[in-house]
């Protein structure tokens, strides 16, 4: 999937937190937004190009040098890929709960986990172990598995964009 797809579905992922009280609140979607974002980017530090790779902050890329390490180490959809992987980040989201908040750490955990997800949906899938590429892992039915930039992942992208929309006015309520 492409990287403005993994990021809506990370922001989207934040409906799993919605139903839990005082969770996602007017004063923290936006922060939680924007870590579901960045935390649904991370995965794909491994790929030879991606947004994460190419962000910039000022005129530094930041994650570039670590992108490149860890796609000469482990290669596109391998580690960081994996259920592994998840573990791990999830280990390193404790630290961010300590120090950020509870929510924060949750919706950075759910962006990664969402990127997992998205591309277990295609045809490609992740990897069930590291430098496993003969057991991956499927969501979806052979016939229903996307191609990363397909016209199908670009059907996508306004169903992924109602619910971060709608979350964020839920958050915002009219009043009168």
């Amino acid at each position: 999937m492409m990287g403005r797809t993994h990021a809506l579905l990370g922001m989207a992922s934040l409906w799993l937190l919605a139903p839990i009280p005082d969770l996602v609140t007017p004063g923290n979607v936006g922060a939680m937004c924007a870590l579901a974002a960045f935390g649904a980017l991370l995965p794909d530090l491994d790929a030879g190009a991606s947004t994460i790779r190419a962000l910039k902050v000022g005129k530094l890329r930041p994650f570039r040098s670590v992108a490149y390490v860890a796609h000469r180490t482990w290669g596109h959809r391998a580690l960081l890929h994996s259920p592994i992987g998840l573990l791990a980040f999830g280990g390193l989201c404790v630290p961010v709960g300590l120090l950020w908040g509870v929510p924060l750490a949750l919706a950075l955990f759910l962006g990664y986990a969402s990127h997992l997800a998205g591309d277990a949906c295609t045809r490609t899938g992740i990897p069930g172990w590291p430098n496993r590429p003969d057991r991956r892992l499927h969501l979806l039915p052979a016939s229903f598995r996307l191609v990363t930039g397909s016209l199908a992942e670009e059907a996508l992208l306004p169903l992924l964009a109602l619910p971060v929309v709608l979350l964020v006015l839920t958050r915002f309520p009219l009043s009168g």
